[in-house]
């Protein structure tokens, strides 16, 4: 199973993971923005969307 990281504002993907990691071990290389749209990503403000394939 992976798991992928999307921004809120823009829907780009940030990282896909194949090992669950915390959100700030996520988004810490990214300097806490989006990579594509410049958005700041917070640690405490995020959703979770499961979706089958």
């Amino acid at each position: 199973m992976s798991v992928d990281v999307l921004c809120g504002k823009c829907g780009a993907k940030i990282v896909n993971m194949r090992m669950l990691k915390s959100v700030r071990e996520v988004i810490r290389p990214y300097n806490n923005k989006c990579p594509s749209c410049g958005q700041t990503l917070s640690s405490s403000e995020f959703t979770v969307d499961i979706q089958k394939n």
